[in-house]
């Protein structure tokens, strides 16, 4: 099917083009399955189609489309992992740059998803720190020029009074960034919602509340590296196969179905377990390089993508399937307070002959070890602490004064430095998020050995429900799922994996470089067949 704005070629039934995003005369898309060649009207009363139900055809329901409810979700406000990075970003001071120029002042991309924190709170404490600091430049810019002017009119006398006054102000603003933020963010007093606010009108305080708005209400990710699940860790497994539809159960005729059932159904299933905090929701991935011309996402190209669609299009999205935008059933699990965030993605692509089934299962790994190191501060400044601080504060006075001037004309140049990266957005034509903060303080490894038992415990039991509901649904539509149970087992207990083209199934391994994980017992009997020229013991 020809979209009539780009001339490019869709699958039939597309509402939207795939490509630009234009609306496809319903002329074109609403193309009957039993009119298509090859297809007469008896076989198709016997396929699953696309069409919807009778009670979808007055209007969009209301479970797989919309968001859930405020109470399911998992904001990670009072979480260990957000108390951690809001002391980060206020004790580092390269972090605390980075955050607010790669996710504050990015106010042309798009909002990064981060589950199990609470990505407001930590960056009105950037803000803060970064309010402290300017006020020190500031101060110390001053002093700078006090401190030249007495050298000349009054001599070196006046001149080291400004040192000393220079001193006092580093060492002001070091111990407010780091005991008297440490004060707040101690596990008894830290309270997400009083940290402080930035001005009602400011810039800072109308892209925290768009960052808001994605993290309770967004049900869209805009990525711009080659994994599409940015902000919810590594790909940890993932599998997929398929389903022939058209296998009739014990003789009978299979009933036709549309895949919003199918996702609905499997999501009601999801909601019945007793996972605490479990979220189940549905979200669509596309990359920030495709969204320049399409409306959907980007209504207005002066303006920032949008951060969540409504729920017509989003299940338009899953019975009209695109190859660049792509519907997902996340089921998300925070566990460790927030140190472990468990994630599943799941796709359902149904065509007249077969049920196409995907998945992901992403883990974000716990915060390094540096990030934690607030917890093991003391509670009274002691007199060694008091020294080394004001001697840090010393050595980094002269340093701070001289480089006060560059780092005010670099905040003078905030309005500067936006429109640049406006213009960057646009030239690029990637409106993907650019760094993940969560991801950014994520270990290479796990922390502790039953966080590793707690992530396959959380993957199985979901992956097995998802198998039982895919099961359950096909019989009572007289489907043959035989084949479905047989993977079952394969999939849920073996441990599929998938990584750098080598897919692993327990002690099976097959693609480049590959090697299969078998016990040393077994590969030392093969070898000793082998060498006696015999089968293997």
């Amino acid at each position: 099917m020809l979209c009539p704005g780009c001339e490019r070629d869709n699958p039939s039934l597309s509402a939207f083009c795939g490509y630009c995003g234009q609306p496809i005369p319903q002329s074109l898309a609403a193309t009957r399955l039993d009119e298509l060649p090859g297809l007469g009207t008896g076989s198709v009363a016997a396929v699953p189609q696309q069409a919807p139900p009778a009670d979808e055809q007055a209007g969009p329901r209301a479970v797989s489309g919309d968001h859930p409810a405020p109470a399911q979700r998992a904001s990670g406000g009072d979480s260990a992992t957000t108390r951690y990075l809001c002391a980060a970003v206020a004790l580092d001071e390269g972090l605390r740059r980075r955050v607010l120029h790669d996710v504050l002042e990015e106010e042309h991309r798009a909002v990064i998803t981060t589950p199990g924190v609470d990505l407001v709170s930590v960056l009105k404490y950037a803000l803060a720190a970064h309010r402290r600091q300017v006020i020190r430049d500031a101060v110390l810019l001053v002093l700078l020029v006090l401190l030249v002017v007495l050298f000349f009119l009054i001599g070196a006398l006046a001149s080291l009074a400004c040192l000393v006054a220079a001193w006092i102000t580093v060492w002001i603003e070091r111990y407010a960034n780091s005991w008297g933020v440490a004060r707040d963010l101690r596990p008894e007093t830290f309270r997400p919602h009083q940290a402080p606010e930035p001005g009602r009108s400011s810039y800072a305080a109308r892209q925290l509340q768009r960052i808001a708005a994605a993290g309770s209400e967004g049900n869209v990710t805009l990525y711009s590296r080659f994994p599409p699940f940015v902000g919810y860790g590594v790909i940890r497994s993932s599998w997929s196969f398929t389903v022939d539809v058209t296998r009739p159960r014990q003789g009978d005729e299979p009933r036709m179905f549309s895949v919003h059932e199918i996702y609905d159904y499997v999501q009601a299933r999801l909601g019945e377990l007793d996972f605490p905090g479990m979220t189940v929701s549905t979200r669509v991935f596309i990359d920030g390089r495709d969204i320049a011309e399409d409306r959907r996402f980007l209504p207005d190209p002066s303006r920032p993508p949008v951060t969540s669609i409504s729920a017509e299009l989003l299940r338009d999205l899953m019975s009209r399937p695109e190859e660049r935008a792509r519907p997902y059933l996340a089921v998300g699990l925070t566990s460790w307070q927030g140190d472990v965030v468990f994630t599943q993605f799941t796709r359902f692509l149904l065509s007249r002959s077969d049920l196409f089934v995907e998945a992901a299962h992403t883990v974000m790994p716990p915060l390094r070890s540096e990030f934690k190191e607030i917890d093991d501060q003391e509670r009274e400044m002691e007199l060694g602490t008091f020294f080394a601080l004001a001697g840090g504060s010393l050595v980094s006075t002269i340093p701070r004064l001289l480089g006060s001037i560059s780092r005010l004309a670099h905040e003078l140049g905030t309005e500067g430095r936006r429109e640049r990266k406006r213009r960057q957005v646009e030239r690029a034509g990637d409106y993907g998020a650019l760094f993940s903060v969560r991801e950014m303080a994520a270990s290479r490894n796990w922390d502790r050995y039953f966080q590793v038992l707690d992530d396959a415990r959380f993957r199985k039991v979901i992956e097995q429900r998802i198998f039982r509901s895919l099961v359950e649904f096909l019989e009572e539509h007289d489907i043959d799922a035989s084949e479905l149970k047989s993977k079952t087992d394969v999939v849920v207990n073996s441990g599929v994996m998938v990584t750098g083209g080598t897919v692993s199934v327990g002690a099976i391994a097959a693609g480049s470089n590959a090697q299969a994980g078998g016990s040393v017992a077994a590969q030392a009997a093969d070898l000793v067949g082998r060498l006696r020229g015999g089968d293997s013991g």
